[in-house]
């Protein structure tokens, strides 16, 4: 039997060798079938696959961060939960810092960072430790610098002393590796997050003993406040007050009118922060720009959301909404002593001491405070009058989180960490949307703004996935059409080629091999004529990515190419094409079976 197999096998490339110019064409012809099916899906594979790499080369596209800087510090709890999904966590106490350098005269953006972080790994770093402290550059940075990696790089850091005066210190950091501009076309420095934190702690006014930097800052707490409300004789012009105010407060809101309790005059204008605070200093800078105009205003400091309950058992519970007079009709305010707060003449049964509770932090851990009470006229309805700057004090806390020293009379931080802002990175850009949910997640449970919608590179991942998809769809389409077709040409081709033979064919059956041995001749032709075409297919393929690199490699570059097929594509390619034929050559060759040994003979 077997040797039966071997002879119908000779046989066939016996026939085919006889009809080499017939055999030729057929292999042409299902080469022309198999080539557009081969190079779409290479084209697929290449435009979807650089796409794909593209972002999974670049560490922004696995990289998830706040919308904007946390004015609240978030707990530390809530900060795990992101650590454990992300594949590298770095929190930081602020987005960025702006810092000179030496030998540079703009300041430079400073990003904290870690040896884990992927952009500080795509730099090719060296000799980082923890002995030394280290920093990795923008090539754009190293060339204006004239540095290299290894060299020296002075951080000049700056700050105003108790005395108003400006005080500098350099710090030498050791250049590990330069990030390529393709990956950060920008000038910037890449800082270990431990002296990142020390830095702005240090700027901020504490110690920074690691860096050996001293402290300059008596108290950790300092009024801000959410705006400002000024009262003018006059009537103000809104075009001009708009030009007048900028660029010198973060006020990004338009006025609005403010209506307050018991004034003989209406033309009060609220003027609000937007995610961010004022300080004293600030309402200075306008007190001055106003004077400065002609205006001779009243300015009243205003808080938003605070809400002071008073501390006791029985219900219902009583709360006051804090509410802002001019400094004249505001208590006094003695540092170490006992707060006094106003409150209005239908709450006189609470005057005297009493404690009352602010809620601080995102936890809304409850701060209890000891404060005397006392009544004003000038006080609405539901309302609670402190003096400017222990308003500041009450803003501050709350929005930091904060303890109270009852015996100090004074807020007290929880910790010094405060964590507002944080890069995480998945683990590739296959996690990016798990990472993604769990940050919106903490946004929403917290509800912070900054952390609903996170910034990151998920909609690029998803769109292109969205385009792959539909890609393999109309790749599904052209390649069933084009599976027709080699059916179709396939079955003719074995068919006509058991007609032309039939004579021949029960020539065999009558010399003794059986039909089921004799259908194997126009299988196995078939199949060298389809393994033939899958060459002449590959060829053009070939042919085809060879010049779509010559012709796009403006848009590619040299490195890249248009088509792409990985290993296993063109297994999976080879293997369906022969199976599809096989089995159409098998069907085919079935009317063997139908051939009549017994008329040849008559014949």
């Amino acid at each position: 039997m077997f040797k039966d197999y071997l002879y119908i096998t000779g046989l066939a490339f016996r026939d085919i060798a006889h009809e080499r110019i017939l055999s030729f064409c057929m292999a042409l012809s299902l080469g022309a079938i198999f080539t557009p099916i081969i190079i779409l899906l290479g084209l697929q594979q290449g435009i979807i696959g650089n796409m794909l790499d593209t972002l999974a080369s670049d560490p922004a596209s696995r990289l998830v961060r706040p919308k904007f800087m946390m004015q609240t510090p978030v707990p530390n709890e809530f900060l795990t939960e992101i650590k454990k999904v992300g594949a590298e966590f770095i929190p930081s106490e602020t987005s960025h810092l702006l810092l000179n350098v030496k030998g540079l005269p703009d300041s430079v953006n400073v990003v904290p960072s870690s040896k884990e972080d992927p952009f500080v790994k795509k730099s090719d770093h060296k000799d980082i430790s923890d002995r030394i402290h280290w920093v990795v550059i923008s090539e754009s940075l190293a060339k204006q610098l004239g540095k290299q990696q290894g060299d020296s790089l002075t951080l000049l850091l700056k700050r105003t002393t108790n005395s108003n005066y400006p005080e500098e210190v350099p710090l030498d950091f050791k250049i590990v590796g330069i990030l390529n501009s393709k990956l950060m076309p920008d000038l910037k420095i890449y800082l270990p997050v431990a002296i990142f934190n020390d830095i702005y702690h240090w700027r901020k006014g504490y110690s920074a003993e690691n860096l050996g930097l001293k402290d300059n800052r008596e108290v950790d707490f300092t009024p801000e406040y959410d705006g400002v409300i000024t009262g003018f004789s006059k009537k103000t012009d809104d075009r001009i007050f708009r030009q007048m105010l900028a660029g010198r407060l973060p006020f990004s809101t338009m006025p609005k009118k403010y209506t307050v309790f018991k004034s003989n005059q209406d033309n009060w204008i609220l003027w609000q922060t937007v995610n961010s605070t004022i300080t004293e200093q600030d309402i200075d800078v306008l007190k001055n720009s106003l004077l400065n105009h002609g205006y001779d205003p009243i300015l009243i400091p205003y808080v938003k959301g605070i809400s002071l309950e008073l501390n006791q058992t029985i219900s219902p519970l009583k709360k006051w909404d804090l509410y802002m007079l001019s400094e004249n009709e505001s208590p006094r305010w003695n540092k170490g002593v006992k707060p006094i707060l106003y409150i209005s003449t239908e709450d006189k049964k609470f005057v005297g001491n009493q404690e009352v509770i602010l809620k601080t932090g995102l936890k809304n851990t409850s701060a209890v405070m000891p404060v005397k009470l006392e009544i004003s006229d000038n006080v609405p309805p539901g309302k609670i009058v402190a003096s400017h700057y222990f308003s500041g004090l009450l803003r501050s806390a709350k929005r930091i989180g904060a303890n109270y020293n009852n015996d100090q009379h004074e807020f007290v931080l929880r910790s010094r960490d405060q964590i507002r802002y944080f890069r995480a990175y998945a683990e590739s850009i296959d996690q990016l949307e798990s990472l993604v949910k769990a940050v919106k997640s903490i946004g929403i449970a917290l509800n912070l703004n900054a952390l609903k919608e996170p910034v990151s590179k998920l909609y690029e991942v998803q769109k292109i996935r969205t385009l792959s998809d539909y890609m393999k769809k109309i790749y599904f389409l052209i390649a069933f059409i084009s599976a027709i077709s080699t059916i179709f040409a396939v079955s003719s081709s074995v068919y006509a080629s058991v007609q032309r033979r039939k004579k021949d064919l029960a020539y065999l059956n009558m010399l003794g091999i059986n039909k089921s041995t004799i259908i194997f001749f126009p299988l196995i032709k078939s199949m060298i004529l389809i393994s033939s075409g899958i060459v002449i297919a590959f060829l053009g393929y070939w042919f085809f990515g060879l010049m779509a690199a010559h012709w796009f490699i403006g848009l590619l570059g040299e490195t890249e190419s248009l088509t792409l097929l990985q290993p296993q594509d063109i297994l999976f390619i080879i293997v369906s094409i022969l199976s599809l034929g096989g089995i159409s050559s098998l069907a085919a060759g079935l009317f063997v079976s139908r051939i009549d040994s017994k008329r040849y003979i008559h014949e």
